[in-house]
C-alpha cells in the first residue's frame, strides 16, 4: 500500500506538469518547457540534500544519519503524527516548503503545477530525507502552507527587485538565483499596493482557570514590537487573474525579558470574481489561509479553505465603508495543552530547546472571521474584527499524555486610529483572544488573555 500510494502520487505530479508544459496561457507567467521542470527538480533535489546535510554535518541530529537502509524502512512504515514542536512544524516546515514551490514557480510552473512540485518534494523528505517515520502532518502543512508561503514570498520578491534587489534576494533566494542564471525576469500579474510598518508598545494580561477547582494562573506584561501589514493586488472589485493575485499578509513579534509573541496570518483569494452594485462594489471568491500564535503562554493556528467576501462603499461621499466575512474549513489546525506546555516551557535544561516535543493536538475543525473599517478624512478610522473557530483532534493525533476532546477559540479586535502626515499614522488597539479546551480526565482549562497596544505606522500605498 505505501509504494502503491508513492507511486500514484508521482504519476499524478508527472501527469499534471507534463500535460500543461508549453501550454498557451492567458496571464503575465512565462510559458515553461521540459528544461525547466528538470531545472526545478534538481533544484529541490538540492534543497533536500542541504537541509540533510546541514543536520548531519553541524547540528549532528540523528534523523539526518540516512543510508539506503533507512530509505528502504520509511517505505514500509506506517504514517504517523510526529511529535516535533511547534517552531518545527508550523514555521520550519511552511518555510522549506515555500522554497520547493518557488523552485518551480522561478521556473515558469504556475500555482498548482508548482504545488504538485512542492508535495513531491515534501514526500521526497519524508520518505528519504530523515531517518525518522514519516510524518502526515508534515505532508500536509509542507505542500499547503509552503505553497501559501512560497506564493506570498514569489510575488513579493518581484516587486522588492524593482526596488532594492538585495532585499528581493532575502525575500527568495530561489527566485533570485534562478532568474540570474535565466537571464530574465520574473513576472506574475497583480502588485503589492499597500506595505504599512508599524511600531508599538503592549501591556499583556494572560489569565488560566481550571474550571471546578479555585486554582489559577496569571501573567501580566509590558512588551513592544513591530508588526508588517501587506496588502497585494486589490481586495475589493478583484477577478482573479492568477491564483493567489490577491492577498493580505500580517507578521507581529513583540518582546520583553523573558516573554515574546508571533502572530501571523496570510489569507487570499485562489479564485474569486468582482461584484458590483448601484453603490458599491465588492469581491467573493475561494479563499486559503494559514494563521496562528506564538507565545510563551499559548499557541495556536489553522490553516483553512474556505468561501470568503469583501465590500466597500462610500458614505454620503465623506466617508469610506470596507467589510468582510468568510467561513472556512481548518484542515490542519494546532492547539496548545496548556499544562504540558507550561511544563515544557518552564523547564530550560531540556536537551532540545529549539524544538521542544509536542505540546498541542492536530485537528480539524471550522472557522468564521467577521471585519470592517470605517474611514473618514476628518475623523480617522475605526476598526474591528473578530473571529470564532471550533477543533477536533484528529483521533490518531492526540497526544495520550493529556486527551483532549475539543478546543474553542474566540478572537476580538477593536482599534482607532488618526493620519498625521501622508506616510504616518498613529493608533491605538485592544486585542482578546478567549481559548477553552475540554479533556477526558482532567478539569477543562479557559485561558483569557488581552493585548492593549498603542502604535505608530509607516504607510506606503501604491500611487
Amino acid at each position: 500500500m505505501r509504494k502503491l500510494f508513492t507511486s500514484l502520487l508521482l504519476l499524478i505530479l508527472a501527469g499534471n506538469i507534463f500535460a500543461q508544459t508549453g501550454a498557451d496561457s492567458d496571464s503575465d507567467e512565462e510559458k515553461f518547457s521540459a528544461k525547466d521542470i528538470v531545472i526545478a527538480t534538481g533544484d529541490v533535489f538540492l534543497i533536500n540534500m542541504v537541509f540533510n546535510s546541514s543536520a548531519r554535518i553541524f547540528l549532528k541530529e540523528d534523523y539526518s544519519q540516512i543510508d539506503i537502509d533507512t530509505m528502504k524502512t520509511n517505505l514500509h512504515r506506517n504514517w504517523c503524527w510526529d511529535k516535533d514542536g511547534f517552531f518545527m512544524n508550523q514555521f520550519g516546515h511552511p518555510y522549506q516548503g515555500s522554497l520547493y514551490f518557488n523552485a518551480a514557480r522561478s521556473n515558469g510552473l504556475n500555482f498548482w503545477q508548482s504545488f504538485l512540485v512542492t508535495a513531491g518534494g515534501s514526500l521526497m523528505w519524508e520518505e528519504f530525507g530523515e531517518t525518522t517515520t514519516p510524518a502526515v502532518n508534515d505532508f500536509i502543512t509542507t505542500p499547503l502552507c509552503g505553497s501559501l508561503v512560497g506564493e506570498t514570498l514569489h510575488r513579493l520578491y518581484i516587486d522588492a527587485n524593482e526596488i532594492f534587489p538585495p532585499l528581493a534576494w532575502l525575500i527568495s533566494p530561489l527566485d533570485a538565483i534562478n532568474s540570474m542564471c535565466k537571464g530574465k525576469e520574473i513576472r506574475a500579474s497583480g502588485r503589492t499596493e499597500e506595505l504599512d510598518i508599524i511600531f508599538h508598545g503592549d501591556f499583556d494580561n494572560s489569565n488560566v482557570d481550571y474550571c471546578g477547582s479555585d486554582d489559577s494562573d496569571k501573567i501580566n506584561k509590558n512588551a513592544g514590537g513591530i508588526a508588517f501589514h501587506i496588502q497585494y493586488g486589490k481586495l475589493e472589485g478583484h477577478t482573479t487573474k492568477e491564483n493567489y493575485d490577491s492577498f493580505t499578509a500580517d507578521l507581529e513579534l513583540k518582546i520583553s525579558s523573558h516573554y515574546y509573541d508571533i502572530v501571523y496570518c496570510i489569507d487570499g483569494f485562489l479564485y474569486s470574481r468582482a461584484l458590483y452594485f448601484e453603490e458599491s462594489e465588492g469581491t467573493i471568491g475561494l479563499n486559503l489561509m494559514y494563521e496562528g500564535e506564538k507565545s510563551n503562554i499559548i499557541a495556536f493556528s489553522n490553516a483553512a479553505l474556505g468561501l470568503k467576501y469583501f465590500g466597500y462603499e462610500k458614505i454620503y461621499d465623506f466617508a469610506k465603508f470596507r467589510y468582510f466575512a468568510q467561513i472556512d474549513g481548518i484542515f490542519l489546525g494546532t492547539r496548545s495543552l496548556y499544562r504540558l506546555f507550561q511544563n515544557i516551557r518552564i523547564n530550560t535544561n531540556k536537551e532540545d530547546k529549539l524544538n521542544p516535543v509536542r505540546s498541542y493536538n492536530f485537528g480539524g475543525g471550522a472557522l468564521f472571521k467577521a471585519g470592517f473599517s470605517l474611514e473618514t478624512e476628518n475623523f480617522g478610522r475605526l476598526y474591528g474584527e473578530g473571529e470564532v473557530n471550533f477543533l477536533v483532534p484528529y483521533i490518531y493525533a492526540k497526544l495520550e499524555e493529556s486527551e483532549a476532546n475539543k478546543h474553542f477559540i474566540a478572537q476580538v479586535k477593536l482599534g482607532y486610529e488618526y493620519e498625521l502626515t501622508e506616510h504616518f499614522t498613529l493608533g491605538i488597539r485592544d486585542s482578546f483572544v478567549y481559548k477553552k479546551d475540554w479533556f477526558e480526565n482532567e478539569p477543562n482549562t479557559v485561558h483569557l488573555l488581552n493585548s492593549a497596544q498603542i502604535y505608530g505606522k509607516l504607510v506606503f500605498k501604491r500611487k
